[in-house]
This record gives structure tokens, sequence and C-alpha cells, in this order.
């Protein structure tokens, strides 16, 4: 058997359970005992790792507490109550030894057992038996952990298989993750390392599963707030994914590669293929990974890293499609002697990505009147992206830490894509207004650089620290492209537009961020924080458009409207006064935000006049604004080991900036009945925010609870007005306040049997959002606030054993829009799920697994409320010495039903889309899996391989 299914099944017999004490045993507990020992093998005298230690009632022949022992074979037992019981050791190739140890109160408070000595099994194990059931998940203050045994995936199945069957952790189609609390995870880590930066992708997506012990979901604070001590306002959602033990010994990995077709219509050039591999080799104090994947099963190894130029896209650009995609990357972790650690990666990856797309939006406006907008668009978009980041830490004393965080990406595209579209008035089949038709392409190339030094120092007194932070970004991207298209408007009167345009674009982007942090001790666990940071951004975003000139056969003709360049100047200041408590039982931090702001901008058509200067079209007074906002923290702790509780609240301020596209004043024409435009003299948005969140895990009945609300309100909010003329829809940014949203959610997991295999979560999300929107039809403004409501409930059952695991979950999602407009009517729809996937272990090393979902939507747009059933299944078998091969063979949406439908509720419109999917398909491929041990403890671990292949 294959050397992951032996250290597995080791990992279960080995897993502590939770520190309960023997029903009769702790009615007389008076004292607390210590029991410790050494397991030695009885042949060789060699000293045995990962063994079994179990304290077991003496009476009630349950588990009070249990361990494993470590590289040296010693194991302790600590906090044992006064009683009788039986010591059980347990290792897989050896005969079992169980001793009777009495801890009376005569009796020394810590018992050393010495020497236990195991011999090695002469005669077959029949069978394996489970002590426990893992519990699923556990909750602790800023951390939900999931334990990987409890949810079986099949054979050869990625990091992102195993999410998906995680309660309160949703993936969407395009691998993007998001927590049970809305937010979305943007980096992974390996063992608390960073594991290739900002793509998550790269460890969801080609890590095996295999190969992972704990999935933990964090709030991590940034290095610097670790550094200061100072904590963030937001901090960052991350996931962790712990390694097995048995799998750092050493470089392991895999290596896949298959090839199939579609099961309707299969022909050569509707083959399907895949072909990837990993090498890894982790420890605790460094890491290695080599990563390669290449396929045309929209299985992208990487995220689609895309440059700042603004795209020339209409309605294509939002997921979806059939993707073919190469990615290679390495990513690696340090530790150099006491003062240094070292950690990088560099990636490049490459992406086709071929979307067809049709969409249905509803404008409303007052006076009944309703606009109905039909369209279809295709698209090819080529990527290509090389990025490096690298982390140094250096301590040069004790006392001092240094920080240098280099980054650097370079991105390579060319999109094409081909729309067409209708709008009628107050009818789907009414009048028709208008219809355009467009075809557009861009090259672009992006270059960003950045860099990070953060330096820290312990002063003389304790817990006073000094800390300074610097960084520097610089991003360049040049485009160009062509835009063809035609629009007839029929209403109120016929005018025919023909486009034929060149469009050359360059963005430069500079950002230096200065942060000054001082920490002050005023009592015994009291603390005074300090910090000081300034950050000024300029943006150049320059572009030049030209008419083709029918004589000339050139693009030659300056066209000034749509030319208009942009130059914006940000800074932004922070300052921060608050005072910190931190209690064994409860913390709190209260502060105040001073946060002022300067903007300073323009917009110019570049080289206008013959002379080649410019013409000032947009030159405001620059604009200051200063922000206040309290900052509270509130965080309590209650429970002991075995029930633990914890309550926080929290609420701060932050600023977000406009981006280089809502600042850019040039018309995008892409799609000819929906111009967007930028708009120069926006503000920064400022949100106020606030959070309470209670936790609650009780390990013996592996019960866990998490409910969380949260509540935004925005200052200068960052909406869209959209005007109409002649049918046409004209898109700006503007500021607005007063736009707010809330959310509550909880999550509930726990067993349902004593026994433990059957499980149950219950995940349920509540939530009101009040969106504000402007229109402006006929010179006319209108004032629009859409109040949304929604409302999701899903529950999992799941049941496992020896050789069988099941999982269902059934969810419901309920949205209801209602509009200030008085003539518009409330928009109400649904979206139903139910699924069940299950995994069967057969004899002969034969495998079966299979997933079937049926999803429905209702309430949507005429075309679009549609079912649909998706079954995958696969069935594999392990072979070659030690099981290390796997032949597998994968059949996907057996009924042909995929497909990839959307809604987008905005202020005063509702948009349902639908795009092509990658339907059914079949593929037969071949696994290896890689292990090469180090030397140390090979003989051990050589024969624990030859033990576990003859017991299974």
């Amino acid at each position: 058997m294959n050397y992951f299914i032996k250290q597995l099944m080791l990992l279960l017999l080995m897993f502590p359970l939770y520190a309960l004490e023997a029903q009769n045993t702790a009615e007389s507990s008076i004292g607390r005992y210590a029991i410790s020992g050494v397991v030695v093998d009885s042949v060789d005298q060699s000293k045995l790792e990962l063994v079994t230690v179990s304290l077991i009632g003496n009476r009630s022949d349950s588990l009070v507490v249990g361990t494993t022992t470590n590289q040296a074979g010693q194991f302790e037992l600590k906090n044992v109550a006064q009683g009788k019981y039986k010591l059980r050791l347990s290792y897989i190739g050896y005969k079992p030894v169980e001793k009777v140890v009495d801890l009376a109160p005569a009796s020394s408070a810590s018992v050393n057992l010495g020497n236990i000595l195991l011999s090695p099994s002469e005669v077959k194990l029949n069978e394996i038996t489970i002590v426990a059931q893992v519990p699923e998940m556990q909750v602790r203050e800023d951390t939900v952990e999931y334990n990987a045994a409890a949810f079986k995936v099949p054979e050869g199945a990625v990091v992102e298989d195993l999410l998906k069957r995680l309660p309160g952790v949703e993936v969407d189609n395009e691998g993007k993750i998001t927590t049970s609390a809305g937010k979305t995870v943007r980096r992974v880590f390996v063992d608390g390392k960073e594991f290739f930066g900002n793509d998550p992708k790269m460890a969801t997506k080609n890590l095996n599963a295999d190969m992972v012990d704990k999935i933990q979901v964090v709030e991590k604070q940034s290095d610097l707030a670790i550094l200061t001590g100072v904590e963030d306002d937001d901090p960052e959602t991350i996931i962790n994914i712990t390694i097995k033990k048995g799998m750092k010994q050493g470089w392991i990995g895999n290596v896949n590669g298959g090839i199939g077709n579609m099961t309707r219509n299969p022909s050569a050039d509707q083959s399907r293929y895949t072909l990837n591999g990993n090498a890894n080799r982790f420890s605790d104090n460094d890491q290695l990974s080599l990563i390669a994947n290449a396929n045309n099963i929209n299985e992208r190894g990487s995220t689609n890293r895309q440059n700042a130029v603004r795209m020339s896209r209409g309605s294509g650009d939002s997921g979806g499609g059939i993707t073919s995609s190469n990615v290679f990357g390495i990513n690696t972790a340090d530790v150099i002697g006491d003062k240094l650690k070292i950690g990088g990666n560099a990636s490049y990856n490459y992406g086709d990505n071929n979307i067809i797309r049709k969409d249905h939006r509803t404008n409303f406006f007052e006076n009944d009147s309703t606009t109905y907008r039909f369209s279809n668009s295709s698209s090819r978009d080529f990527n290509n992206n090389f990025s490096f980041s690298a982390k140094l830490e250096y301590n040069p004393d004790t006392l001092t830490t240094i920080l240098v965080t280099p980054a650097f990406s370079r991105n390579w595209s060319l999109s094409r894509q081909s729309s067409a579209q209708q709008t009628h008035i107050n009818a789907e089949d009414g009048e028709l207004a208008n219809e355009s038709a467009s075809n557009n392409r861009l090259n672009s190339d992006g270059t960003d650089l950045g860099l990070q030094v953060d330096i820290s120092r312990k002063l003389s007194k304790k817990g006073r620290r000094i800390s300074f932070s610097g960084s520097f970004n610089t991003s360049k991207n040049t485009g160009s492209g062509n835009n063809i298209s035609e629009t007839d408007i029929y209403a109120p009167t016929v005018r025919i537009t023909r486009l034929n345009q060149l469009s050359n674009s360059e963005a430069d982007r500079n950002s230096a961020n200065f942060r000054f942090t001082y920490v002050e001790p005023i009592a015994k666990n009291y603390f005074l924080n300090f910090a000081y940071n300034v950050q000024r951004n300029t943006t150049e975003n320059l572009r030049r458009t030209f008419d083709y000139d029918s004589t000339l056969l050139d693009y030659t003709r300056l066209n000034p409207e749509y030319s208009k360049s942009s130059e914006n100047l940000t800074t932004s200041q922070n300052i921060r006064l608050n005072f910190r408590a931190q209690l064994p039982k409860y913390s709190y931090n209260i502060g105040i935000n001073i946060a002022p702001l300067y903007i300073n901008s323009k917009s110019f058509i570049d080289n206008w006049f013959q002379n080649g200067t410019d013409s000032v079209v947009f030159d405001p007074q620059p604009r200051k604004a200063v922000n206040y906002a309290p900052q509270l923290e509130f965080n309590y702790r209650m429970g002991d080991k075995a029930i633990r509780k914890n309550f926080r609240f929290r609420y701060n301020g932050s600023t977000r900036q406009p981006s280089i596209n809502q600042l850019d004043p040039t018309p995008n024409t892409t799609n000819p009945l929906n111009i967007r435009t930028g708009n120069p003299d926006l503000l920064a948005s400022f949100n106020h925010n606030g959070s309470l969140e209670y936790n609650y895990n009780h390990r013996e009945k592996q019960r866990s609870l998490t409910a969380t609300w949260n509540y935004s309100y925005v200052q200068n909010d960052i909406v869209n007005f959209t005007s109409y003329e002649n049918g046409i829809q004209h898109t700006m940014p503007i500021n607005v306040s007063g736009s707010w949203n809330t959310n509550g959610t909880l999550l509930y997991a726990g067993a349902l049997d004593k026994k433990m295999k059957l499980k149950f979560t219950t995940h349920t999300n509540v939530g009101y959002r009040n969106q504000i929107g402007y229109t402006r039809v006929s010179r006319e403004s209108q004032k629009n606030i859409s109040k949304t409501s929604s409302l999701s409930e899903s529950l999992t059952l799941s049941y496992s054993n020896d050789w069988y695991y099941g999982q269902f979950r059934g969810t419901v999602n309920y949205s209801n829009t209602d509009y200030s407009l008085e003539h518009l009517n409330s928009q109400h729809s649904y979206r139903y799920n139910l699924s069940y996937n299950t995994q069967l272990t057969l004899p002969k090393s034969f495998s079966i697994s299979s997933d079937i979902r049926w999803t429905a939507n209702r309430g949507l747009s005429a075309g679009y409320n549609k079912d649909e059933i998706i079954w995958n299944a696969q069935i594999s078998k392990l072979f070659l010495k030690g099981n290390r091969g796997q032949l597998r063979l994968i059949i996907n949406d057996i009924l042909q039903q995929r497909l990839n439908i959307s809604r987008n509720v905005g202020s005063n419109y509702l948009s349902d889309s639908e795009t092509n999917a990658l339907t059914s398909y079949f593929m037969l491929s071949f696994s290896y899996r890689m292990r090469a041990l180090n030397g140390g403890g090979r003989g051990r671990m050589e024969r624990f391989d030859r033990n576990m292949e003859n017991t299974l």
C-alpha cells in the first residue's frame, strides 16, 4: 500500500483525543500527575517514533488522554487525575503492550516508567481499529481549523477539492475562495510560511490533498503589525495548510498525465488533456516546491494577473468559458543559521480563454419607463505573466528585526472581442430603440516593481518598541488597440454612428509609503501605541486615439474626444493614538484615527498643439479632507481547554482610493451602447466598519459554533451615475454618502451519534444592503435607492467509516430587492442546490467516487430560469510497488447539463448573464507518487512499509 495510506491510518490511530477524565476515577481525583517513558525496539534497541500511547480508564475502558512518541521515542502525558489506569502502546508491525498505572495520593506527581519494549509482530494484522473519529472542525478566537482526515476526497484530488467539502468555505468556478464571514482569501501559507505570494491557486490547484493534515482559516495580522504589536484595522483572511508529519521526511510529489475527449461528438479538435506534476520537500524549517501544470480542462493552476491598463472589454470579462493554461513555478523558504530566514517564489503562467456570453439587462426609470437590453458577445484572451517575490528576515541581535520584501511582475496580453446588442423600450419585445455591433482588439503589457523594508527594535524597557517601515511601488503599463463599431439609433430620431479607431495608452503609477510606530508600556499588560503613516500616490494616464483616414489608409487623425489623459496626485496621512490592555482573560484597544487627505488632479489632451504642448481640459482646485474615526476592539476569552469560548467586538475606519480606470476621463467606447467615462474629480471613500463575533468549541462532544455580525457605512462612496441619451447609456463614477450594508452568519458543526461518525453542519447567512444610484433621463436627474435583503441556508450531513464516505448538502439562497422609485416592482430570486458526494474503498486497491449536484434558478429573466444536474464520477486502481501508481477513468458532467448563469443587482438595474461552459468529457489518466525519504530513520520506515504491505 502506498506511503500516504499507511501514514493516514497511522495518524488516525494516533490522533490525540480530548482530555476527558474517566468517569469513575475522576470522582475521587485530588491531584494531577504526569506520566512519561521511552519506547524501544526489543530487537535492535532503537527508539521508536510515532508510537500511539493511550491512557485508558480502568473500569470505564474509555480513553482519558493520548499522544505519540517523538523522534527519541519519548512520550509524556500531563495533567492526569489520580486513579487507576491502563497504559496501552501500539505500533503497526509490533505487538501491543499494556501496563497498569496506579496514581495513588502517596505517589510522586511525576511518574517515569523508563524504557518500554515493543517486540516485532510475527503475524499479519487482520484489521486496524480506529480508536476515535476525527473532529471535523474546531474554532478558537481568530482561527477555524478543519481536520483533513474527516473529509475524504477521491484519489488524486488537490487541495481545492478538499476546500469545496469544508463547511463555511466557498470555492467558485474560477477558484476564488470565500469564507463564511464573506472574506476573500488571497494568500495561502504552508506550515506558516507564505506559498507563492498573492497567488492562492498555486497551492489549491496543484498541491495534493493527501499531504494535508489540517486546513486553518486565519485572520492574520500583517508582518508590520506582528513586529510592532499594533494590530491592523482589517486583518487579512488567509488559509494555512499544515503538512502531515510523515510527509516531512524527504521529497514527496506527484506526476500525472491524462487524455480524453468530449462525450458528445468526440473529435480530434475536441480532445482534452492534462499534464501536471509537483515535487516538494517540507520540513519544520525549510521548504522547496516545484510545480508544473498544463491542461485544457479549465483547471488554471494560477491566478490570472493582468496589468492595470484598462482593457477594451465589453460584457465578456466575467469568468467562465473554455480555458487552456500552462503554469510553472518554484517556491522556497529556508532558515540559515540563527539570524537569517529567506523565502521567495517565481512563476510563469500562460492562459488562453475563449468566452461566449449572452446578457439580459433591465434598466428602471421614473414614470414607468423601462428598457431591456439583449447582448451577445464572444472573446478570446491570451495572457502571459512572469512574477517574482522574496522575503528576507534578518535578526542581527535578539532585539532587532529587519524585513526586506521585493516583488516584480511582467505581463503580456492580447484580447479580441466581438459583440452585438439591442435595446427595447417598455417591453422585451417593445419598440427597438437602438442596436450596435463592434469588434475590438487590444495588445497590452505591463511591469510592476515594489520594495518594502520593515525595521523593528525592542528598547531597554520591557515592552517598549520602535518601528519604521518604508515601501515604494512603481508600475508602467502600455496598450494599443483597435475599435471598429457601428451604432444605429432609431428613437427619437434615426442616427448612425460608425467608429474605426486606433488607441494607444500608457499608465504610470508610483507610490511611496512611510510608517513610524512607537509602543510604550505604561504598566504591566497596559500599553500606549502611537503610529504615523504617510502615503503619496502619483498617477499619469496618457491616451491618444486616432480615427481611420480612408484617403491615406491609415490612422492619422487625432480624435480629441477620445484622447483625454489625466494626472492625479494623492497624499494621505493617518495619525493613530490608542491604549491597549492585554490580560489573561480579555484584551481591549481604544483609540482614535485622524486621516488627512489631499488630492490634486487634472485632465488634458497630450501633445494636442502643433508645438507639442498639451491642451488642458479640466484642472480643478486641489481638494482637502480630514476623516476622523474611533478605533475600538474588545476580546474576551472564556472556558477551558475542553470548552473554549471567545467574544470579540471591533470597530475601525479605513480609506479606499479610486482606481486608475475610475479617474480616467477618456470615454471607453468598447460597448457603443454603454459608454464608460472616468471622473478625475473623485474623492477617496471612507468606510466605517463594525463587527461582532462569538466562537464556541466543545472538544469532547466535537461541537463548534461561530456567530458573526458585520456593519459597514460608506462616506463618499464611489457609485455609478448613469445617464441615457437617445437610448445610449453613459456611466461615470461619482461620490455619494449614505450607502451601507449589514450581514450576519451562523456556522454550527457537531456529531449526531455517540461514535461521532455522523456529522452535521448548518451555515446561515442573513444580509441587508442599502445602495444609492443616480440616473439622468432627458436632463432630469433621478435618485434611486435599492434595498436588497438576502437569506441563505446550507445544511450538510456526512458519514464515514473505514470503507465509505458520504456527504449530503442542501442550500437555499433567496434575494429580494425593493426600489425607492414607486412604480418599480420588487424583484425576487431563488437559487436551490442539492449535492451528494461519496467515496467507496473497494478490495484489490480499487475505489469509486462520485458527486452529483442539482441547481435551480427561479425569478430570473425569461430564458435564464434553468435547472442543471452535474454528475461527475471516477473509478481508480492503485498498483505498482507500494501502490504508488494510479490509473483513473474520469467522466465529468455525465448528463451534459452544465451551465454558467449569474445575476447582478444594482440601484436601478437587474442583469442576468450566461456564459459557455466546458461540458461533458471523459479522461483516462495515470499518476505516480514519488516518495524519497531522508537517510535518518529509513530503516524503520522501510520496515513500516513492508509490514503495512503484508498486513493489507
